[in-house]
């Protein structure tokens, strides 16, 4: 009888990738299934915050108390404590070695525990092969596509390092064979991801990403391409080029760029390589060409050294810059970092100034998403949402939501109204 796994996803984009390939591997040799009926579990983890290590920490104390077989996949288990970890795993296997899992899957259901952690640099381009039988479902159209691995990167409170290293550009060719692929059988959303996409090919010297996203707008097919996170360091780089290539209409006029501060000595401790100046010069170039572009960030609360006049000089800038999606966290203490050795600030200081941002953010989306009422749009529904609704997005890739829809369909929307996290819509 052939076994029957489930898997998992945590975290970024990055690790929903993996996930895909993950998923390919296992399924030349086993069944995909249910978590009800399935013989071993993959969990593939994030290890960024301390609050999402305790969540899977949890979930795999339960799967453990089901006599499940466990198999932790992913960036903790070379971030957090492996002995605590690998008291509950069967196996493991980190970022680097996804070819692995096959033979840890085969090695645990016989009875072998088996732990399998390398830190060898691939081109898991090379792996779009597994991911043949991707195809789009009913219900969502968006492909996820990795461009690239670890970063250039060398952020004081960041554990990422640890688990993916230095930065890996794919093949361009590979990944252009892959969209291909992706395009010719339905996919209507290209969903680009890494930990910098910006960063692509710079570990050769090359300022190369503008140039694959041109590419990519070249492939035939009708399908939208949506930019993922790019860090403000390798994005001032590139700055002219990069919006060139976003003038293409199948590019979503979207922007991930985590500034993480507004006060230019908490960047400097947090050894992020940019300052506020440049942050708003590439805000300002964007809206010059873009003037309805969707600007998203991060920005963490809390990080050590931060002081009263540090957090309000973050709270003035994001007034300035006017965020409409920012995702907040409070500083997480993860081991080994450099910021792990920093005077810590109280959890409750950290809750108090997360709230103050939450009301300023919200204030942001809500004069935003108000201006946008009665305007209409050409919009693609992506996929379906809650209580029988569909999900849109127009060419910013803002959030529509729709009573009804046909998933993959490209129409005409009229916003009716909005709520903080969307905007409410009907096609005409």
């Amino acid at each position: 009888m052939v076994a029957k796994f489930y898997l998992e996803t945590y975290g970024c984009k990055l690790n929903h990738a993996d996930s895909d390939i993950i998923e390919g591997i296992l399924s030349k040799d086993f069944k995909k299934s249910g978590p009800k009926d399935a013989d071993f579990f993959i969990i593939n983890s994030c290890g960024v915050i301390k609050k999402t290590e305790a969540k899977i920490m949890k979930r795999m104390s339960e799967l453990k108390r089901q006599k499940k077989k466990i198999i932790l996949a992913g960036c903790l288990p070379q971030i957090s404590d492996q002995k605590n970890l690998f008291s509950i795993a069967d196996g493991a296997i980190g970022p680097e070695n996804l070819l692995d899992i096959k033979k840890v899957a085969s090695s645990v259901l016989a009875g072998k525990r088996t732990f399998l952690l390398k830190k060898d640099k691939v081109d898991k381009s090379r792996y779009f092969k597994f991911n043949e039988a991707k195809r789009p479902t009913k219900d969502d159209v968006s492909a996820i596509v990795a461009i690239s691995d670890g970063c250039l990167g060398n952020c004081s409170y960041c554990a990422s390092k640890f688990a993916r290293g230095e930065l890996k550009s794919f093949d361009a060719e590979n990944i252009l064979e892959y969209i291909r692929h992706l395009a010719g059988n339905g996919f209507k959303e290209i969903q680009l991801t890494s930990q910098d996409t910006a960063a692509y090919g710079l570990e050769n010297g090359q300022q190369s990403f503008a140039t694959l996203l041109e590419k990519i707008t070249e492939i035939k097919g009708n399908f939208k391409i949506r930019v993922g996170m790019m860090n403000p360091g390798s994005v001032k780089q590139i700055l002219d080029d990069l919006i060139s290539a976003y003038k293409n209409e199948k590019v979503y006029k979207y922007l991930h760029l985590p500034i993480q501060s507004g006060d230019d000595e908490i960047l400097k401790k947090m050894r992020r390589p940019y300052n506020t100046k440049e942050i708003v010069a590439m805000i300002d170039k964007f809206r010059e060409s873009f003037p309805d572009f969707l600007f998203a960030t991060d920005i963490i609360i809390g990080f050590p050294g931060e002081s009263e006049k540090s957090f309000t000089k973050t709270l003035e800038f994001v007034k300035k810059i006017r965020p409409h999606i920012i995702n907040i966290t409070k500083f997480s203490l993860r081991p080994r970092t450099e910021a792990s050795s920093f005077a810590q600030i109280p959890e409750q200081i950290k809750s108090k100034r997360a709230k103050k941002l939450i009301e300023i953010s919200k204030i942001i989306r809500d004069k935003d998403n108000r201006r946008f009422v009665d305007k209409t749009f050409n919009v693609l529904v992506v996929k379906k949402g809650k209580n029988n609704t569909f999900i849109a997005r127009n060419e910013s890739f803002k959030a529509i939501i729709l009573k009804k829809g046909i998933v993959g369909s490209e129409s005409k929307a009229k916003i009716t109204g909005y709520k903080t996290n969307y905007l409410i819509g009907s096609l005409i």
